[in-house]
């Protein structure tokens, strides 16, 4: 009887860390998920917002300039908003109980790389805004299309640049709580499991 109750208790205990490893799992999903979700919302609004603005400011342009400046920043935006809702939609429809370990660390990881890898490119786009308006300078027949476009580029690639960068720290300051799930897993060449420290 005794020997019964001894692996009972060693199974229970099992079970119990193995629960608390889903728990900390599907807690660590729903926290980035929301992350995502914030950062989606916050993409799409300035999205939206730009393409209702700079739309009602190109209805009556003070120069040719500023006519390119507002159109440029509504183009850049309907792709803005072309991310952000199937983001936000994925954020939302995604039950973060269903998610696997190794789905957790591909989708955790390919976010944080996505996030750099944009905000490389943010930087080449406010570099891309000042070389357009270095070239207007000696390009008169062009001077107000690129003036304009490089004015938005700066605009857009500066917020993207700010976005991209708060996005990943929130995204970093979620690490801890994987590390400390990926502690609890041992890989060897013939299995997985859980590792248990007493």
């Amino acid at each position: 009887m005794k020997k019964y109750l001894f692996v009972f208790i060693i199974l229970a205990l099992f079970s119990w860390d193995a629960i608390a490893q889903t728990t900390d799992l599907t807690t660590f999903n729903t926290e980035r998920l929301q992350v995502n979700k914030v950062g989606m919302i916050v993409l799409g609004s300035w999205a939206l917002g730009n393409m209702a603005t700079n739309g009602v400011l190109l209805s009556n342009p003070s120069s040719n300039e500023r006519a390119h400046f507002y159109r440029m920043n509504i183009f850049w935006n309907v792709v803005n908003l072309a991310l952000a809702v199937p983001g936000l939609r994925h954020s939302m429809i995604t039950d973060p109980s269903s998610l696997s370990l190794a789905e957790t660390v591909a989708e955790y990881s390919s976010m944080k790389r996505i996030v750099l890898m944009n905000a490389a490119l943010d930087v080449a786009y406010i570099t891309g805004g000042f070389l357009m308006k270095e070239m207007a300078k000696t390009r008169d027949k062009k001077r107000d299309i690129l003036r304009g476009y490089g004015k938005s580029l700066i605009l857009q690639g500066g917020f993207l640049l700010a976005f991209d960068a708060v996005l990943y720290m929130a995204l970093q300051s979620k690490s801890k709580g994987l590390t400390n799930i990926l502690e609890k897993v041992t890989i060897t060449p013939d299995s997985i499991g859980l590792a248990f420290r007493f």
